[in-house]
Parts: C-alpha cells; structure tokens; sequence
C-alpha cells in the first residue's frame, strides 16, 4: 500500500473540450487529428471534413463491410460453450477436457482455413485486370 499523498489534477485538465456544433464528428469515435488550442499556443486552425466522394482511401474503407472470420470464429466458439453449460444445466455429463480439446481444435481450424476461404472468394468477386 502507498503511503503517498493524493493530489487532485490540475482544473484546466479536468474541464471538457469545446464542442463545436457545425463541424462533423471524427470517424474514429472522438480523437480529432487537427491542431488544439492547447498545443498549438494560440489560435485553433479546423481540418476540412473528408468524405468518400473526395478522398479514395476513406472509399476504401467505408467499402469493408465484410465480417472478419475470427469474429465468426470466436463468436460459435462463445455459443459452444453456452451451449455446453446449458447441457451441463440439464443433467448430462460432458467429458470437459476432451469437448475443450475438440473446441479448441475446431477454432484454430476455422482461424486458419476461414481467411483462405475468404480469400479465394474476394479475388473471385474481383474484375479480371492489372494488378498494382
């Protein structure tokens, strides 16, 4: 256990940060990349808002709607498991070292087997070209 005193922050650290309500909210969830008043020095300079229409890499990115495999992976990994406490709930028994053994096995198969799958599946939707 410490035996150092606790000090509060300083005011100015604690206060929230201005919100302007005519700009765009940050597509990360709240980290705005632009300058600060507080590390600039001096007066706050706005970063123009991109969108997808203007900037190819966020086009790219607003066009990834796919579900990564180890979602799906972890996510029947999840309701395996419910399932088995379920049927522990209701009477049975379950060898729990080999159903972990065959869980684990079927994961790490479906981690490894489930990107080659996509993949060849994405360069089948791909148009014939050149690659860059």
């Amino acid at each position: 256990m410490s035996t150092d005193e606790t000090r509060p922050l300083p005011v100015d650290a604690t206060q929230p940060l201005p919100v302007d309500a005519t700009q765009p909210l940050p597509p990360d969830g709240g980290t705005d990349r632009g300058t600060d008043s507080r590390t600039s020095g001096g007066s706050a300079t706005q970063q123009p808002a991109t969108d997808a229409a203007t900037d190819p890499a966020a086009e790219k990115t607003a066009a990834r709607d796919r579900v990564r495999v180890s979602t799906i992976v972890w996510g029947v990994v999840i309701a395996l498991l419910g399932a088995g406490v379920l049927t522990i709930a209701a009477g049975y028994t379950i060898d729990l070292e080999l159903a972990a053994i065959g869980l684990l096995v079927l994961a790490g198969l479906g981690l490894i087997v489930g990107p080659l799958v996509a993949n060849a599946r994405r360069r089948t939707d791909e148009p014939a070209g050149p690659r860059g």
